[in-house]
Parts: structure tokens; sequence; C-alpha cells
């Protein structure tokens, strides 16, 4: 079926017609046919008007938990690929600490299998050790083999020095990359940032040092044994700094932050409300400048959902007991559009768009004829309300619930069809 978009304006950068507003012709194999400011009279199956919104290359989230399997009372691979599709994204990276943990071929395979469907593709990354046990390799050339790009063991308590040096070594044969959350666990037993609020409430405190230690030690490593590593989830102002230093150096590293960690300061901790639980905490707002510096001048690569549901028992309790985590996906764009205060939208769409498909060895698509179409559609000025009736996670562990948002994603295309989002 070919399909022609019509009035449209292309927020790519690489695309000649950036900041256009043009019509779109797919063929029926999914290639872009033509592009023009003038009207398309070619036949076509399908035409869609998207006057007044914007056009980009499809949107990949680098971190989401889908729980699945083990933990489907708080996402599934179904409601989870529902969530990412209606969000934008139609490709995820997600976490491997499920029960089973993701790492043989037969738990790549379930993945696979599972999430199988029309538009978003689910990457499962996959623990670099046996059960997390920070020893043991699990068998790596078989699960690279299978389709698994990136390999972890930041959700072990014995995420050692060695290990991360064999790690390093191993992955770099088969140039993979190593995903690691910077955190040293000796300084982590706290609940938020360690600071003025932590002090004022009396909550247990999570020292800055806890990651900037680890970022250090994993980057000293690095230049010593070589390889590519990742950061996944960093949230201070010595990280990105530590990091910027790095990437000076030519060191194989790249990063990225949680939106909520870009929006939220750790102020918000004094309403005691556990969807400000997360991990890494929420820091101080001269960290989110730096972060947003980062963002700027290249030293954050990624800005990723950290999608982590939770059930209501591990969220409507004491803050001290419960579990860390948001839900993210859904609410991403609105965030993105706060924050295109301070970024240009175009920078911050490469953040989620080319740079986490670049890093990770997935195929680009730009807006650009005799491109395959991999397109997100949406409206940054458009409006909605988010509550339980809207909420499509099966989880409601959000900050944002019950908040008029702006900014909606309207549509995704893939090949020669398109899924409109009301």
């Amino acid at each position: 079926m070919s399909l022609l978009l019509n009035s449209v304006t292309v927020s790519d950068t690489t695309s000649k017609y950036f900041n256009s507003n043009v019509n779109i012709l797919i063929d029926s194999k999914g290639y872009i046919k033509k592009i023009s400011k003038n009207k398309i009279s070619d036949k076509v199956k399908k035409v869609v008007d998207l006057e007044g919104l914007y056009i980009s290359e499809s949107w990949f989230d680098f971190n989401a938990n889908f729980c699945d399997p083990g933990y489907e009372y708080k996402e599934n691979l179904k409601s989870g690929v529902h969530v990412a599709i209606n969000s934008g994204f139609l490709d995820v990276l997600i976490t491997p600490n499920t029960n089973p943990i993701i790492q043989t071929k037969a738990d790549v395979s379930y993945i696979q299998k599972k999430s199988l469907n029309n538009f978003c593709e689910i990457h499962p990354s996959a623990a670099i050790s046996k059960n997390f046990n920070g020893k043991d390799l699990n068998d790596i050339i078989d699960l690279h083999n299978s389709g698994v790009k990136a390999f972890t063991n930041s959700y072990s308590c014995k995420e050692s020095s060695e290990m991360i040096m064999n790690s390093l070594l191993y992955l770099n044969q088969i140039d993979t990359l190593l995903l690691t959350k910077p955190k040293d666990r000796s300084f982590s037993d706290g609940v938020v940032n360690n600071g003025y609020y932590s002090n004022t409430v009396g909550l247990k405190g999570i020292p800055r040092i806890s990651e900037s230690i680890a970022v250090e030690r994993d980057l000293s490593i690095l230049e010593y044994v070589g390889g590519k590593i990742h950061f996944s989830g960093i949230s201070t102002k010595e990280s990105v700094s530590i990091i910027r230093d790095a990437k000076t150096k030519k060191l194989n590293v790249t990063c990225d932050v949680p939106i909520h960690n870009l929006i939220l300061d750790d102020s918000n901790v004094v309403s005691f409300d556990p969807n400000y639980k997360v991990d890494p905490p929420l820091r101080t707002k001269e960290d989110i400048d730096a972060l947003i510096e980062g963002i700027n001048d290249g030293t954050i690569d990624i800005i990723a959902s950290h999608h982590e549901p939770q059930d209501i028992d591990t969220k409507k309790c004491e803050f001290e007991k419960a579990n860390f985590g948001v839900i993210s996906l859904q609410t991403f764009f609105s965030n993105i559009v706060q924050l295109s205060r301070r970024i240009p939208l175009e920078n911050l769409i490469k953040t989620f768009s080319t740079n986490p498909k670049k890093i990770l060895g997935v195929e680009t698509y730009s807006v650009v004829e005799g491109s395959k179409a991999s397109f997100t559609v949406f409206d940054p000025d458009g409006s909605w309300d988010y509550n339980e009736n809207s909420n499509l996670s099966k989880s409601i562990n959000s900050p944002w619930l019950n908040w008029s948002l702006k900014g909606k994603v309207k549509a995704v295309i893939k090949d020669n069809r398109i899924k409109e989002i009301n």
C-alpha cells in the first residue's frame, strides 16, 4: 500500500527539508519515493493530512523495564510495547533484571517472540555474568549471535573492578557494548540525594561520590584495556565533567541520563511521595544545569525514559520502604517539550532517535528520498490529560499522574504503515 503524508514539517537536521512544510510519498515497499513542498498528485492507497504536525526519525528508548518474564503484574511485553508505540518509540532496549534473568538464547527468544508486532522492535540486553553473580561469564557469543547488542552486570551487588575489566576485554573481541549503572554500592544504601533536603526530611542520603567514584573507576579500566562502555543513568555534575574529559582523550565512552533527572530536583522529596524515589536519585538544580550543559555540548549522548513500573503495594507505602522507579514512557515527550525551553527541540530529538541507534549499531532513517520509512509524528503544542483513564501502563507510579501536559505524539510510521494516535 502506498502512503501520502500531506503538509507535515520536517524536524530532522540531516534533511535538506529541515523546518520545511512538505508532502511525503511512501511507496508500497515502504521507502520514501518523493518529498516535495508542492502538491504530490501520484495515485496512492492512503492519504493522511498532518497539517500543523512535525515528523522526525523514529524514536529509540535506551532503557526501559517491561518486567516480563516474572513480574508481569507490573508490566508485560504486550503492555510495554503498546505504551512504547503510543509514546512514539519504534525501538526499545529493555533491561534484563527479570525473573528469570535474561541470560540465555532461550530467554532472548522468549522476548523476541512475545514482543513481535508491526511497529516496535524490542532489543533485549543480557546479563554478562550468570545470575548477576559477578564472576562467571554467560555464553556471550551465543547471546550476541541471537541478537543481543549490549550486556550488563549493573543489577548485581557484586560488580567488581575485575568483572568490569574481564567484561570489557571479552566484549571488545566482538565489538559489543558494556552497559553499566555507575554506583559504588558501599555508598548507595540511601533513598534520596544526600544534601540539604535529605537532612531536612530525615531520609538517608545517597552521596554523589557513589556515582562519580564508579565512573572514574570504570573509565580507568576502559583506558587500560580498551573496549566501549556506556554509563546508563548519570545524574551529577561530577559525572558530566569526568565523562567530558574522557571523551577528549578519545575513550570509547557514551552515556545517558533519565528524563526525570532533567526535570525534577531533590526538593520534590519533601512531599514524601514515593513516586519521587528513583535510582539514580533526583539531584540538585545545579546538577540539572550541568546535565543540560552536557547535552548541549555532546557529552551526554542519550536521554532515556528509565521506565520502571512498580505495583501499588511497593509504591503506596512509607518512602523508605517503597521501591525505586517511575513509569516514564508515556510522559516522555511532554517532559521533552518542557525541556525544550532550555535546549532546541531538534537537538533533543537526536538524543532519543539517531544517537541511540548509532551507539547500538541499529540502522538510522532520515527524512530523505530513498530512505526506508521509520518515523514519529508529533505536536509540541498538543495538550492532553494524564490520568488513570488515559494511562496505558499496567502500573501507575508516575509523579505526573492527574496532570494536564503539553506535547503529544500523533502517529508512528513504519514502512508503508501508519498508526495514528489519539
